[in-house]
This record gives C-alpha cells, sequence and structure tokens, in this order.
C-alpha cells in the first residue's frame, strides 16, 4: 500500500511539473509578444503624443488577431480597424499577431501644450478651430508623425502642419 501511495504521488508531481513547463513556455511566448508590441509602441508613443490616441494604440497591440474568426492564419496581411468619434487605427497585422503597419488619424483632439505654443507662435489672437494627428508605421522601416492646426482670425484662414516635435514644416 505505500509502495501505491508513493507511484501515486510521484506520478502526481510530474504533472504538476508537466504544467509548470506549459506555464513556462506561456510566459516566454508573452514576453516575446510583448516586446514586439512595445517595438511598435515605443516607435509611436512620446510624451507629445494625445491621450487618446495612446489608449487606441495601446488597444490595437493588445488585439488578438487568433481571436478573429475572419483570420485564417495564412502569411497575408489582416487588417482591423478600430474607430472612435475622434478618429480611427488602421492596423495590419502578420500571421503572428504582431503590428506591422499602422494608419492613424484623428481630429480635434487636445493636443499637448507644446505642438499648439509652437504653431500659434506667430499667430497672436488668432483662435484654434481644428486639430488632427495623424501617424502613418511600418515595422522596421518607417514612421511618420503629423500635427495640423487649422486657425482662423475673422475671414482668415490658415492650416499649420507640424512634426512629432512640434517643429513648424510649412
Amino acid at each position: 500500500m505505500k509502495y501505491f501511495m508513493m507511484v501515486l504521488a510521484f506520478l502526481g508531481s510530474l504533472g504538476i511539473v508537466q504544467g509548470q513547463e506549459v506555464d513556462i513556455h506561456s510566459a516566454i511566448r508573452d514576453r516575446e509578444a510583448a516586446q514586439a508590441e512595445s517595438d511598435y509602441l515605443r516607435t509611436v508613443q512620446s510624451p507629445l503624443t494625445p491621450k487618446v490616441v495612446t489608449e487606441y494604440q495601446v488597444m490595437a497591440v493588445e488585439y488578438d488577431v487568433a481571436q478573429s474568426d475572419l483570420f485564417d492564419g495564412r502569411d497575408a496581411l489582416f487588417l482591423v480597424i478600430f474607430r472612435t468619434q475622434k478618429g480611427s487605427i488602421e492596423a495590419s497585422y502578420d500571421w503572428t499577431g504582431d503590428v506591422v503597419e499602422t494608419i492613424e488619424r484623428f481630429r480635434n483632439l487636445v493636443l499637448p501644450r507644446k505642438i499648439l505654443l509652437s504653431g500659434m507662435k506667430s499667430y497672436s489672437g488668432w483662435r484654434v478651430i481644428g486639430t488632427n494627428y495623424y501617424v502613418y508605421y511600418v515595422k522596421d522601416r518607417r514612421k511618420r508623425i503629423l500635427y495640423t492646426i487649422q486657425i482662423a482670425d475673422g475671414n482668415k484662414r490658415k492650416k499649420i502642419l507640424l512634426d512629432s516635435e512640434g517643429t513648424v514644416i510649412n
């Protein structure tokens, strides 16, 4: 009887060890996925990124394409569009679920103070009538972040284009 109990205890401990190995492999996959995801976020986010945009960028990173009924696991890019009243993110994923490309467009956001002050520096007395935020990202190749500020002074209107650092482009 003692021998039987010892065999059961031994076999039970093997099951626990095997379960831990699965958890370790899962943790490694999760860490690798988080690394790939953070590459996208590290590339497109900065302290000047509007808060509502960062929330949607994180949502795009956390999206699990494998859970979609339309995802078939092929090597073709899989497009998902995240929409809000303020704008959208069109994110393309590869077969592993990594963000490969995004086009992000947002309107009438509260832009960071640095961006607004930089854009309005030469236009004292003008008022802001609209703002836009645009990002084009391609993994390991390209990133373009633009802010536009539409301003008015009476009947005069002007659009100011700024880069990700707040430098006026036009």
